[in-house]
C-alpha cells in the first residue's frame, strides 16, 4: 500500500516538473524572451554555423530535420550504442533470475552473480587509475 502512494507522489512530481518545463525551456533563440540581445545573437550564430536546415523565415521544417537526423552517421552510432547498452543492462538485471533457474537456492544464486561485479569493479578502478596516470604524463611532458 505504501509503494502505491510512493509511485503516486513520484509521478505527480514528474508531471509537475514536465508542466513547468513547457513554460521554462526555450524553443528557439529568436523567440526566447529572457535572453539578452547578445546571448540571442550568439545562439543564432552558433545554430546557423552548424548548418541546420532552415526555411526562408529561419525556422527548421520537420522534413529537413528528419533528413538531417537520418543522414547523420552519429545518430545511427548512438542508436546502436543505446541498443547494446540496453541489452547489457537487461542481462545484468535478469542474471540473478537466470542463475536461479539452474536449481540453486537464493543465496547460492546471488553468490554466483557476485564475481562478475567484483571483477568489473576491479577493472573500473584499474582503468581509472591508468587514465589518471596517462593524463598526468601527458600534461607533464
Amino acid at each position: 500500500m505504501i509503494y502505491r502512494w510512493l509511485f503516486y507522489i513520484e509521478g505527480g512530481i514528474t508531471i509537475f516538473v514536465a508542466i513547468c518545463a513547457i513554460f521554462i525551456l526555450p524553443d528557439f533563440p529568436h523567440n526566447t524572451k529572457w535572453l539578452t540581445p547578445e546571448e540571442r545573437a550568439l545562439a543564432i550564430s552558433r545554430l546557423s554555423g552548424n548548418g541546420h536546415g532552415r526555411d526562408a523565415v529561419g525556422k527548421k521544417t520537420s522534413i529537413q530535420g528528419l533528413r538531417e537526423a537520418v543522414s547523420d552517421w552519429k545518430v545511427w552510432w548512438f542508436a546502436a550504442a543505446f541498443t547494446i547498452q540496453t541489452a547489457g543492462q537487461s542481462f545484468t538485471t535478469y542474471f540473478p533470475t537466470l542463475s536461479d533457474t539452474m536449481g540453486y537456492d537464493t543465496t547460492v544464486s546471488l553468490l554466483l552473480c557476485a564475481p562478475p561485479w567484483v571483477f568489473s569493479t576491479i577493472v573500473v578502478f584499474a582503468v581509472s587509475r591508468l587514465v589518471n596516470y596517462v593524463d598526468l604524463r601527458i600534461h607533464i611532458s
